[in-house]
């Protein structure tokens, strides 16, 4: 039996793939550089936030001016492919980040939302796996607090 035909056509899909990402990665650093030297002013920030769906996507990037999140610059990214660009919602300058936003689907209004907690000196949303803080505490009683006498 030959494997190597097969072989062949996985190896250039995989191929495909990584070269394709690397493309879009490279996009949305262009994207992310031309409005962090656009909007080069005090007190505004650039954050980037992403709204998962089961097929599609959607990525928004946001110059926020830091006292009140209001936008001054938008971006956003929603599709499905890599094929997928950054279009400018300059309808959205000057409005508030935290309120909704007009023309905004459910993905992109959890996008924003998502930018928004990456804004400097804001925490960052609570783990939502149940006992995620609780991961390595051991337990009062065990072997090992036994050992070190902590009981």
């Amino acid at each position: 039996m030959n494997n190597l035909p097969f072989f062949l056509i996985v190896l250039a899909g995989v191929t495909l793939t990584a070269a394709s990402a690397f493309a879009q990665h490279k996009y949305y650093a262009r994207t992310i550089r031309r409005l962090a030297a656009a909007h080069d002013e005090p007190g505004c920030v650039l954050v980037s936030g992403r709204g998962k769906g089961r097929i599609r996507g959607a990525v928004v990037v946001l110059v926020l001016r830091a006292a009140d999140e209001q936008i001054k610059a938008a971006a956003v990214m929603e599709g499905a492919t890599v094929f997928t660009r950054f279009r400018d919602r300059p309808e959205w300058v000057g409005l508030s980040a935290r309120d909704p936003l007009p023309d905004a689907s459910p993905r992109l209004q959890i996008a924003v939302a998502d930018a928004r907690t990456r804004m400097p000196g804001r925490r960052a949303p609570a783990p939502r796996v149940p006992g995620a803080a609780l991961r390595g505490a051991r337990p009062v009683g065990s072997r090992a607090t036994a050992r070190r006498g902590t009981n």
